[in-house]
């Protein structure tokens, strides 16, 4: 049996066919994400074109469908967080606010002591963090910035999945609602009860199913399931062994991920997240991932250019000389580089910081090295967060995102902080393959999600 994987992502869309018999990706399409920011009118803003998205996303699926037409199923998912509003149709009638959008950490009230993420978290009880979709509409309601035909809302990947089988309504993965914020692990659905305590519109909410939901058939036939969240997607399709592993996933973000079959061990520091089939996904998000490197890439980009008068064609390539050139066998070198550059969930306006700098350290080397450590130890935090709460020992670290494929000193400083062996997921789009395997078990060809890991 073959199925069909879409990961609906920030800056790409990737498709694939997995084949369960050969537990084996077939054929893989990955592209740049057309839905470019567009009428952007404030800085903080991060809108996506849902239009574009949805039509590239088709297009990928005709051309995967081209390939294998026997196709049996299609699974998908995307960035969470992030919501566009709907009409009655089921049309779009926003722009997409990702989850990089800053307006939930913009002041709330006269006196500015608390953002409006703050304020919803405070009115509802639930921790509900900058990016996430109700933040996104909480500052819209109360700016009177939600379109006035808005019937609700959805993520992305709820949305494209929603148009390929022409639903009007769209259907929401628990994976995803617990993203959007304000979602009851207990009730297993949101709390509507909270939610109007902040004078949300309940009826706006999508209707929350169970992983593995069919939502629908696309006009060729072929069952559509809900979508699910991409971080629970990665874990699904990157990690035979979800009890005995971490998770490390460094992008253009960067998580810890770790299952454990309750919530019970939860520090204060990481998310807890429902997991399709049961159990809990421990989450240490760091914001500024990937884009702490980006950082130091633009600043040598930005020297260079000053020096020379022309902008460096490749800079990451320099930076892997310079890496190469000055072996960094003490983990730190007394020079450290806090990296969130971008605040946390918790504290947004937490902001990173140089340290450390001796006559001997501060050199361009020197500084890639740190900042790359700093990377691994601001997600080894979490570890140690979950470790001190009383979580068993974990014996396999798997890694995944293209920072970590691209940059071995990153690897290698992982494996020395962790003190275990990386492993490279197998696939590079391991969100779509995860996405492929829970169509799977929504058709009945794998048999539970526990099971999904055998076939990988």
């Amino acid at each position: 049996m073959i199925t069909i994987g879409l990961d609906i992502g920030t800056t790409s869309i990737s498709g694939l066919l997995y084949d369960l018999e050969a537990h084996a990706v077939l054929h893989t399409i990955t592209e740049e994400q057309a839905g470019k920011p567009s009428g952007l009118n404030q800085e903080w803003e991060r809108l996506q074109d849902p239009e574009h998205i949805l039509r590239q996303a088709e297009r990928i699926l005709g051309l995967l469908l081209s390939r294998e037409p026997e196709a049996a199923a299609i699974g998908l998912t995307g960035q969470m967080h992030g919501i566009v509003y709907i009409d009655q149709n089921g049309n779009h009638i926003s722009p997409l606010y990702t989850w990089q959008d800053g307006r939930g950490s913009l002041p709330y009230g006269a006196d500015n002591s608390l953002t409006y993420a703050q304020q919803l978290s405070r009115l509802t009880g639930y921790q509900v963090a900058p990016g996430y979709g109700l933040a996104t509409h909480y500052y819209n309601l109360c700016e009177q910035l939600v379109p006035e035909h808005a019937a609700g809302f959805c993520t992305i990947a709820d949305y494209i999945a929603m148009r390929l089988v022409n639903r009007k309504v769209p259907l929401m993965d628990a994976t995803q609602a617990a993203g959007i914020g304000g979602y009851s692990l207990a009730a297993g659905d949101f709390d509507r009860i909270a939610l109007m305590r902040a004078k949300i519109e309940v009826s706006l909410l999508p209707q929350v199913v169970p992983s593995g939901t069919a939502i629908g058939s696309t006009p060729r036939g072929i069952p559509v399931y809900a979508s699910l969240g991409d971080n629970q997607a990665s874990f699904l399709g990157s990690v035979p062994l979800p009890g005995e592993s971490l998770l490390l996933n460094i992008g253009t973000g960067s998580q810890l991920s770790a299952w454990l079959p309750d919530s019970r061990n939860a520090p204060a520091a990481m998310e807890v997240r429902p997991y399709p089939g049961g159990g809990v996904l421990m989450v240490g998000a760091a914001l500024s991932g990937g884009k702490s490197y980006a950082l130091l890439e633009g600043f040598f980009r930005q020297v260079i250019t000053a020096y020379t008068g022309e902008a460096p064609a490749d800079v990451y390539s320099l930076l892997e000389q310079l890496l190469r050139a000055e072996p960094y066998h003490d983990q730190t070198n007394g020079l450290q580089v806090n990296t969130q550059f971008l605040g946390t969930r918790t504290d947004p306006k937490k902001r990173g910081s140089v340290e450390g700098i001796s006559l001997d350290n501060f050199t361009p080397g020197g500084l890639a090295h740190a900042f790359l450590q700093g990377m691994i130890d601001e997600l080894h935090g979490f570890l140690k967060a979950l470790e001190s709460e009383g979580a068993k020992k974990f014996s396999r670290l798997i890694g995944s995102g293209n920072a970590l494929r691209t940059n071995p000193v990153l690897c290698a400083k992982a494996e020395a902080t962790f003190g275990l062996p990386l492993t490279l997921g197998e696939y590079a789009e391991e969100a779509a393959v995860g996405a492929a395997l829970c169509a799977a078990v929504g058709s009945g060809a794998v048999s539970s999600f526990g099971e999904a890991g055998a076939y990988l």
